[in-house]
């Protein structure tokens, strides 16, 4: 026999007879319940139960927006020149178009005071001028001319209103006369 290989058949045996050792070992002792150290498991839960309240624990979260202009590209920075003096040209457009809108009504406000004046001449007109250099003055004129054209246009009224009430007399009075000639 060769003694490097062992039979299965005895390794089998072997364990068999280790195996009832154990058997035999473990119904001879009555087992005592183990006591196991819980202050380890309880140090366990209350880092566990932390953790899950931070975590449920809404968050702050702060974004910082950067933003840069690279102007290292010939198209970008020919771009933003053309943009600026676009800007500029239509600053200086609305500029001249107010201007030209103020000078309309400075235009307007005279053609009225001229008209409430009923005439005038180069002198009157020169001092108009003059008058019109002074926002204060110019004020004043305004509501003066206000006031004018509301007084023309209550006389106005008045006077339509006659004119409608002396139409319905000569309309009555013709119906009178009408009448009567009938009697």
């Amino acid at each position: 026999m060769n003694t490097n290989k062992i039979e299965v058949s005895t390794v089998y045996e072997m364990f068999e007879e280790i195996n009832k050792k154990l058997d035999k070992q473990t119904i001879d002792k009555p087992t005592e319940p183990m006591q196991v150290d819980m202050t380890a498991i309880n140090a366990m839960t209350e880092r566990l139960k932390t953790v899950i309240e931070a975590v449920r624990e809404p968050t702050k979260v702060e974004h910082q927006h950067r933003h840069t202009i690279d102007i290292g590209s010939s198209k970008i920075f020919i771009s933003l020149i053309v943009m600026a003096l676009m800007i500029i040209g239509l600053s200086y457009a609305v500029g001249e178009q107010r201007r030209s809108i103020s000078q309309y009504r400075n235009n307007d406000l005279k053609y009225r005071y001229i008209r409430m004046q009923g005439q005038t001449s180069e002198e009157n007109l020169s001092r108009l001028e003059r008058q019109f250099q002074y926002s204060d003055s110019i004020k004043i004129i305004r509501k003066q001319v206000e006031k004018y054209e509301k007084l023309v246009w209550e006389q106005a009224d008045r006077l339509e209103r006659d004119k409608e009430n002396n139409k319905k007399i000569n309309r009555i009075q013709k119906e009178v006369n009408g009448l009567k000639s009938n009697k």
